[in-house]
C-alpha cells in the first residue's frame, strides 16, 4: 500500500459520487475532484498533509508576487516532487512491504519495539470506534465483544486518515508504552497532539486543489509568522533516533515540519489489526507556537485584555467572523484570522470553512463544523464588517442578560441559592461552597439554555447580514428596517428561549418565572 500510487483518499468528483483515489490522481485530474469525504478532525489532518506537500513541492512557498500564478502550476510541480523512487518509499504504509535495507514506513518507527504490554488494536487510532475509553456511541458493534473479536480490521483508507488524525488530536493522558533504541516511552503525563484544543479555519474553494492553494502560505508569510524556521516535511528529514535532535527540531518546530506531526510513535504489525504504540514527540502550542489555521482574538478576562486563539468549545463560529477575516497586514495586528485570508481579494466572495474536535478534558464529546460565506462587500468595506461586529455584541449583551434571568428562575427553585445568584450576578465575592454552588447553576445555564438561544439567533443571522449589504447605500428605510429586523429576531430569540425551557407548571414555578421574566425585560 502506498500513498502516491494506490487509492485511499474519499473525495466527490464532478458528479458528486464518492471516489477512492491516489495522491498520484489528486494531482494529475487536478479538476475532477470537488471536495473531500471527511469528518472535521480528518479534514483538517488531510488538508494539513496535502498543504505539507504542496508547500515543500514549491520549494517552501511562493513568492507574494506569484501567489496566484502558482494555481496552475501547482498540480504537476507536486507529481515531480512525488515521482522519484526515494521520496515514494517514504509514503509506503506496512513496514512488511518494505525491503530490508529501508525500513521507512508512512509515519512509522520501523525500530519501535513492545515494552511491557501486549500490542494496542488499529481501531484506537480512529475516535469514532469503540476501543479502551472511546465511547460506543456511534459503534454498537464494539459493545459485548471478547478480546479476539475487538480486533477488527481497518481498511487503508481508514488506517491512513486514521494514522494523520491521530498525530493531529489525540488527546493527553494515560498511554501504551513502546521501545525505540534506548527510550522508553512514558505511560502517564503525555501531552496533547498540536491541533487539538482550538478552532481551524480554512478557506474553501471549487475543487481540492483550489481549496489547497488557497491555504498555502507565501515565502514572506511564513517568514513573518516562523523566521527561518520554514522546515521541510518530516519523511523528508526523518528522525533517525530519539536522540536526533536536527530532525526533531525541524518536526516539532517548523512550520512545514509541524504539519504532518509525530505525536504519537506508531507502527503497525502485520497483522494489520494490532500496532506499537507509544508517547511521541512534544509539540510546543500557543503561545510559543501558533497553527497558521488558528484564529487569534484580544479578550477582556478580570479587567485585563490578554491575547489568544479560539478554542473548540467556540460552537457559534459565526459570532466571530469579524475576527476570521481580519488581515495581518492591516493596522490591526494583534488579532487575525488564519493568513489564507490574506490572499484573498477583496473584490471575490468566498467561503471559510471552520471546524474543531470538542473535548471535556481528555475526553472527545463531540466535532465542530460550520461553513461561513464571506460576501465581497464584507471585505471591501470596514463599515460593514465594524457593523457586523456591533450586531453580534448586541446578541452576546442580550445573552447575558438572559442568563442572569434564568439564573434568577432555577434559584427560586432551589434551596438557599436566591441570595447566592443575586451576589453572583451583583459580582459580589462568595465563599468557597456559594461560588461552587453558583458556578454549577452557571454551566447549567450556558449548557442547555443559552445553547437554545444561539441555535435560534443563528438561523435569523441572514438578518444582520441583510442589513450590512445595505449598509453604504442610499436605501436608508430598508436599512432602517434591516436593524429593526435583526434588534426584533434577538429580542424574540431571547424570549421564546425563556418561554419554552422555564416551566410554569407549578405556583413555585410561576412564582419564579415571573422574577427572571421581569428582569429579562428590565
Amino acid at each position: 500500500m502506498n500513498l502516491v500510487t494506490d487509492r485511499w483518499l474519499p473525495v466527490t468528483d464532478r458528479n458528486n459520487r464518492l471516489c477512492y483515489i491516489s495522491l498520484n490522481q489528486l494531482f494529475g485530474e487536478p479538476d475532477e475532484w470537488l471536495d473531500l469525504v471527511l469528518r472535521p478532525h480528518e479534514r483538517v489532518s488531510v488538508m494539513r498533509f496535502l498543504i505539507c506537500i504542496v508547500q515543500a513541492a514549491l520549494g517552501g512557498g511562493p513568492s507574494e508576487d506569484s501567489w496566484n500564478d502558482y494555481i496552475d502550476e501547482t498540480p504537476q510541480k507536486c507529481l515531480n516532487y512525488l515521482k522519484s523512487d526515494e521520496r515514494k518509499r517514504c509514503f509506503d504504509l506496512y513496514v512488511d512491504e518494505i525491503p530490508e535495507d529501508d525500513k521507512t514506513p508512512f509515519l512509522q518507527i520501523a525500530e519501535l519495539e513492545p515494552f511491557n504490554k501486549e500490542p494496542t488494536p488499529t481501531t484506537k487510532l480512529k475516535f469514532s470506534l469503540a476501543t479502551g475509553n472511546n465511547s460506543t456511541l456511534f459503534d454498537h458493534s464494539g459493545l459485548n465483544i471478547d478480546r479476539e473479536e475487538s480486533k477488527r480490521l481497518l481498511d487503508n483508507s481508514d488506517l491512513v486518515v486514521s494514522m494523520l488524525s491521530f498525530n493531529n488530536f489525540s488527546l493527553a493522558g494515560l498511554y501504551p508504552q513502546a521501545k525505540w533504541k534506548d527510550k522508553i516511552t512514558s505511560k502517564s503525563g503525555v501531552k496533547d497532539a498540536p491541533c487539538a484544543s482550538m478552532l481551524h479555519c480554512f478557506v474553501r474553494k471549487d475543487t481540492v486543489i483550489e481549496t489547497v492553494h488557497a491555504n498555502i502560505l507565501t515565502k514572506e508569510q511564513i517568514i513573518e509568522r516562523y523566521g527561518e524556521n520554514v522546515g521541510v516535511p518530516v519523511w523528508d528529514h526523518f528522525p533517525s533516533s530519539p536522540s536526533d535532535h536536527d530532525a526533531i527540531k525541524n518536526a516539532t518546530q517548523t512550520y512545514i515540519g509541524r504539519l504532518v506531526p509525530l505525536s504519537r510513535w506508531l507502527k503497525i504489525l502485520p497483522d494489520r489489526k494490532t500496532m506499537l504504540m507509544g508517547e511521541g514527540f512534544v509539540y510546543p502550542v500557543y503561545p510559543d507556537f501558533t497553527e497558521a489555521t488558528a484564529i487569534e482574538v484580544i479578550s477582556t478576562f478580570r479587567a485585563k485584555q490578554e491575547r489568544r486563539i479560539l478554542g473548540s468549545k467556540n460552537t457559534t463560529p459565526w459570532r466571530e467572523l469579524f475576527a476570521m477575516t481580519t488581515k495581518r497586514i492591516s493596522d490591526k495586528k494583534d488579532i487575525g484570522g488564519p493568513p489564507a485570508v490574506e490572499n484573498q481579494s477583496k473584490f471575490k466572495s468566498y467561503d471559510l470553512h471552520v471546524l474543531a474536535l470538542k473535548r471535556d478534558n481528555q475526553s472527545i464529546l463531540d466535532t465542530v463544523e460550520s461553513v461561513l460565506h464571506v460576501p465581497d462587500y464584507f471585505s471591501q468595506s470596514e463599515e460593514c464588517r465594524e457593523s457586523y461586529k456591533d450586531g453580534v455584541k448586541k446578541s452576546e449583551i442580550k445573552s447575558y442578560k438572559l442568563g442572569e434571568s434564568i439564573q434568577t428562575y432555577l434559584s427560586f427553585l432551589m434551596p438557599d441559592m436566591v441570595e447566592i445568584v443575586d451576589k453572583g450576578i451583583r459580582g459580589e465575592k462568595l465563599k468557597k461552597k456559594e461560588s461552587d454552588k453558583y458556578q454549577f447553576i452557571k454551566e447549567r445555564v450556558k449548557s442547555k439554555y443559552l445553547t437554545h438561544y444561539w441555535t435560534l439567533i443563528e438561523k435569523d443571522r441572514h438578518l444582520l447580514m441583510h442589513y450590512i449589504s445595505v449598509l453604504g447605500t442610499e436605501r436608508d428605510e430598508e436599512r432602517e428596517e434591516a436593524q429593526k429586523a435583526w434588534l426584533s429576531a434577538i429580542n424574540r430569540a431571547a424570549r421564546e428561549t425563556y418561554r419554552t425551557l422555564c416551566s410554569q407548571e407549578s405556583p413555585r414555578e410561576v412564582r419564579a418565572y415571573v422574577v427572571g421574566w421581569q428582569l429579562l425585560n428590565s
